[in-house]
């Protein structure tokens, strides 16, 4: 039972953290109602390395026969191929200021895929479940599952400094804090997180957000998930400390100085979950090192 709730106190720290922010992707979750045509799905084709694809990449037999199949439905209103190098151009156009991961990805890395336009009145889940089953087809994206949630609450926080709980299951607060390894943030870590806030550059404000006041966002958030909500208590949220930056500031320098700093447990930042999103959901590459070298902290 232990384990089991720590597993569900890591996951409520990311969820949490990004309470703000689009939805992480591909969660398997149906779009929104509501959301209309306005959103893309991006049908990724196999690659040798994803799990699914059998260590193959798609045939060009399956790519055309994959075509005339999504030309051939009703529910889609247009279709349109993307090829390695238009993705990659793309690609390198969106993350332009990251020479990091530029240097890191090549065109190689990115996966072929079909971008199409639904009707209004098509149902996203029976679409992209007859579109995922296709030979050849690795994953589709629905761009409405991490852009077009209407029930996103407004951004509480650019930098979120999740603290350390008690019985985490948490790398960080697990050593390295001397007699405090595993157990919930003392006081002491909690002055010094604060001090530190305090002397970060680029910081415009700052707030403390308790157990409680985390718990009942999550709520209203989640209110129609109905299991997920009683199956969690107010003692297995994350209490933060949730930072304003200024657009022009380092922050991924700041977050990086956060999250050394003993009792931290995690650092979340928008602008980078934002890139991660967008780097899975419209490129789709296979390699899990690569999304992990979007942020620089």
């Amino acid at each position: 039972m232990v384990g089991w709730r720590r597993k569900i106190v890591a996951v409520l720290a990311v969820v949490v953290g990004l309470i703000g922010a689009p939805p992480v992707a591909a969660t398997g979750e149906p779009a929104p109602a509501g959301v209309g045509e306005s959103w893309e799905m991006a049908v990724f084709l196999c690659v040798p390395s994803p799990y699914g694809c059998h260590k193959r990449e798609a045939t060009a037999k399956q790519k055309q026969a994959l075509q005339t199949f999504l030309e051939a439905m009703p529910e889609l209103s247009s279709v349109r191929f993307v090829s390695r190098s238009a993705a990659y151009a793309g690609f390198r156009r969106d993350f332009a200021g990251n020479k990091r991961l530029l240097a890191r990805v090549k065109a190689g890395d990115l996966p072929e895929s079909f971008r199409v336009q639904l009707t209004g009145v098509a149902d996203r889940a029976r679409v992209r479940a007859a579109i995922v089953r296709r030979p050849g087809v690795w994953k589709v994206e629905d761009f409405a599952e991490s852009y077009g949630d209407p029930r996103v609450m407004a951004a509480q926080g650019d930098v979120s400094v999740f603290l350390c709980l008690k019985d985490t299951a948490v790398p960080a607060c697990l050593s390295g804090r001397g007699r405090a390894d595993g157990k919930a943030t003392t006081t002491g870590e909690r002055k010094a997180i604060v001090a530190a806030i305090e002397r970060t550059p680029g910081v415009e404000s700052y707030f403390y957000e308790d157990q409680a006041t985390a718990y009942r966002k999550f709520s209203e958030m989640y209110a129609d998930r109905e299991l997920l909500v009683e199956v969690t208590n107010v003692s297995d949220m994350p209490m933060s400390y949730r930072l304003m930056m200024r657009a022009e500031a380092d922050w991924d320098a700041a977050s990086a100085r956060m999250a050394r700093m003993p009792g931290v447990s995690q650092v979340n930042h928008l602008r980078c979950h934002h890139a991660q999103v967008k780097l899975v959901v419209e490129y789709g590459p296979s390699d899990e090192s690569i999304k992990r070298m979007v942020c620089a902290y």
